[in-house]
């Protein structure tokens, strides 16, 4: 017999709070499910931060994936478990210490893994499929349409949109947030074991496009320049060593952006439109302007 129904989660854990999904995330697991109780878990070395531990309503936790006695005692009981992996961790170490002290408290209903690759290229899904859990994944096929907090410094220094050119799908974290929010408070099993790709399902844009699209709502001319020295001049200082590699991982993305394609998943999943950039743009044009909001890299 197929089962087609889980069990809501009575609670859920939140790895990785220190992102800029995870405190949305609670914030909507706290309004559309309010007798669940959401706990927040950031990393033993980082200090609490704005994120959603200031939004969550059980204890704020803290773990490190290389720890298994902290991760087994911030896991247990919980059956709701949403994992964003860390900048500078070992995958392996950490997905195979995860999935060793799940299997041993044996309480999680679902996890949900939120990944950010090539929809065929999935360097570390296979430990958490291996193990045997009820894993769900999702993963951001897309750009971060709120980049743009960052990107945003040489329009209003310059009036010039400098980044690499290449086209990718775009969506909005709070998006993200959103449907792992309405996966677990679903119970439709058949979400369990699926690979979700992401993305808002109206805008792959080049980036030459989305200047034209600022270009518009900002009411101003603004030139767009793709060329590396104009990238290196720009950002080196502003991003020392990463500018470089950013050149070179957009490179990477332009070179494979035919791997990309929309899709209508998260529409349905959410009910309602997902952000386009242009709705983005309009909602946030006054901060963008003023840049009043602190500039955050997607991390």
């Amino acid at each position: 017999m197929v089962l087609t129904k889980k069990p809501t989660p009575k609670n859920i854990l939140i790895l990785g709070a220190a992102g800029h999904i995870g405190q949305p995330l609670a914030e909507y697991v706290t309004r559309e499910g309010p007798d669940i109780p959401t706990f927040a878990c950031r990393q033993k070395h980082r200090k609490a931060e704005n994120t959603a531990e200031q939004v969550s309503r059980g204890r704020v936790l803290a773990a490190d994936y290389e720890d298994l006695s902290s991760l087994a005692a911030v896991v247990k009981g919980i059956e709701g478990v949403f994992v964003i992996s860390s900048s500078g961790m070992s995958e392996s170490v950490a997905m195979t210490n995860l999935t060793t002290v799940l299997k041993q408290d044996g309480s999680a209903a679902q996890i949900i893994g939120l990944l950010g690759i090539f929809p065929e290229s999935n360097p570390y899904r296979r430990i958490l499929d291996e193990s045997g859990l009820p894993v769900t994944y999702i993963n951001f096929g897309a750009s971060f349409i709120d980049n743009l907090w960052l990107q945003i410094q040489p329009v209003l220094l310059n009036k010039t949109f400098i980044w690499p050119e290449h086209r990718v799908p775009f969506l909005d974290p709070q998006d993200i947030a959103e449907v792992a929010g309405c996966l677990f408070l679903s119970d439709n099993a058949k979400h369990i074991g699926v690979f979700h790709t992401m993305n808002n399902g109206y805008n792959w844009l080049t980036y030459e496009e989305v200047a034209g699209i600022l270009d518009d709502e900002l009411g101003e001319k603004i030139a767009f320049d793709a060329s590396y020295e104009g990238f290196v001049e720009f950002w080196g200082p502003r991003m020392g060593k990463e500018a470089e590699r950013l050149w070179y991982f957009f490179k990477f993305e332009h070179a494979n952006e035919e791997q990309w394609a929309l899709n209508n998943f998260v529409e349905p999943t959410l009910g309602r439109k997902p952000t386009t950039v242009r709705g983005w743009i309009v909602e946030h044009k006054d901060a963008l302007v003023h840049a009043t909001h602190p500039v955050s890299r997607g991390e």
